[in-house]
Formats: C-alpha cells, structure tokens, sequence
C-alpha cells in the first residue's frame, strides 16, 4: 500500500504489487466503497506512461502528489502541509487541467508518497504543477 485513507463512505488508495525498482508488475489508483472499487485504474498492464510524480514547496511546508492520466481527467492523489491551512491529503479530480472534485481524507492517511519512493520507483516528474485545492465537494 502506497497511499490509502477514507474520505466518508469511501477510500482511495494507490496500491503496487511487486518490486517497484525492480520492474513492479502494477501500480495503480483504486476509488470506492471498501472492498468494491468504483474504478481501478490502469486495471491491468503498463502504467508507467500513466503515472507521473511531483513535489510542491508552500510557506512553512510542502507536499507530493502522485498523477494518474486517463484521457482527458487527472487523477491526482496529494499529501501536503502549509502554514496557515495545516495539512491536506486526499485525491483531486481534473479535466483538461479544470477541478472537477476535491476528497480530502477525514483522518491521517497511509502514505509513502515522496521523494524517496518516487527516486526508488523510477516514477517520472510530472510537468504539470500542482497545489492542494482550498475547496472540497462531496462524493
């Protein structure tokens, strides 16, 4: 488990199976209710020309994401903290780069996001930049 917290009734989660540096066979993006995922994304196969990876600096802190491309939508799960609005976790929904959804986690998230397992990873940068949404909307 790379990432995972509830946001209500449901959980996101980033989960690898296998050896990340080593050639893992899957890493991928899981959304739904406990047990019964609404999406699981990529559902098999490649992933890395899917994934990318990112850092952010804030006043008083900074953050990391992982991005999940699909089509048009970004999916894109966060870690962060700053001054003046503490710390924020969840999963961010885009369209052609517009906020579709903010979930944040309701409690503290299980999470490797950052520098060191992105380097071990091998995950590329992503080129898109990324701040934590100050708006949440409901599932």
């Amino acid at each position: 488990m790379i990432f995972s917290c509830g946001t209500g009734a449901k959980v996101v989660s980033v989960c690898a199976y296998g050896d990340l540096s080593a050639g893992v066979v899957w890493l991928g993006y899981r959304y739904g209710l406990l047990g019964k995922p609404e999406m699981i994304y990529p559902p098999s196969g490649p992933w890395r020309g899917l994934v990318r990876a990112g850092m952010g600096t804030f006043s008083g802190g900074g953050g990391a994401y992982l991005t999940f491309r699909r089509d048009s939508f970004r999916y894109v799960v966060y870690t962060a903290i700053g001054r003046g609005w503490g710390e924020k976790a969840g999963v961010a929904v885009e369209r052609n780069g517009k906020l579709l959804t903010n979930q944040t986690c309701r409690g503290k998230p299980v999470s490797e996001l950052g520098p060191d397992f992105f380097a071990d990873s091998g995950i590329p940068d992503d080129p898109a930049p990324f701040d934590p949404p100050t708006r949440n909307r409901k599932e």
